[in-house]
């Protein structure tokens, strides 16, 4: 399966999350193995500061392709926030009408589920960089893109992709031994799944 790293960077000038008009300024994306997560292919980055917002995304968009999901297939944490980002500035340009349900049934893998499980169920405290190892949050690239500092800005995107593909690649291998543990332990338990219509 084509599996891609995924992420985007949104500039809002209040406190309020506004995906209708939040700039998206970067979408990160990079392919990688869903055997072992390791990348494949250099780290991409659009930016919009090189070019314009609309421009990166109608190129994300053509790459993308959502009418094929099986061609990209988005990793990331917190990818809802990324998908209704790009759903409304893809509307507000008139780029693409796609419905920001669209991803309830498209293929996706959201690591935000199993930091979440990483965290003892609780939410609060449930970031990426504390599973990462990552220095800052995402919220430091809105001061950032205010102050026009965009070489810092590429250099968080890199050190959190960096972060993320090596969590991700741990995962990929030591979840499935985890799992079979799970098997041998519990392998005296029968479930019984059958469904009587009598």
């Amino acid at each position: 399966m084509p599996e891609y790293y995924l992420d985007t960077k949104t500039y809002c000038k209040s406190s309020q999350i506004d995906f209708k008009n939040d700039q998206i300024i970067s979408i990160t994306y990079q392919q990688m193995d869903s055997r072992t997560g390791a990348t494949k292919g250099a780290l991409q980055v659009l930016k919009s500061w090189e070019s314009s917002e609309e421009d990166i995304l109608k190129k994300f968009y053509n790459i993308f392709k959502p009418e094929e999901p099986w061609e990209f297939i988005p990793v990331g944490f917190n990818l809802p926030f990324d998908f209704n980002s790009l759903f409304m500035r893809w509307s507000e340009y008139g780029i693409a009408n796609v419905s920001p349900l669209y991803f309830s049934s498209h293929p996706y893998i959201d690591l935000k589920h199993v930091a979440l499980l990483c965290n003892g169920g609780t939410f609060k405290g449930c970031t990426l960089e504390k599973f990462t190892g990552q220095v800052y949050s995402g919220d430091k690239v809105m001061d950032l893109y205010a102050k026009k500092n965009f070489k810092a800005i590429e250099k968080y995107i890199k050190d959190e992709a960096r972060c993320f593909v090596r969590w991700y690649g741990y995962l990929v291998f030591e979840l499935p031994d985890d799992s079979l543990k799970f098997l041998k332990i519990n392998k005296d338990i029968q479930v019984d799944i059958s469904i009587s219509y009598e």
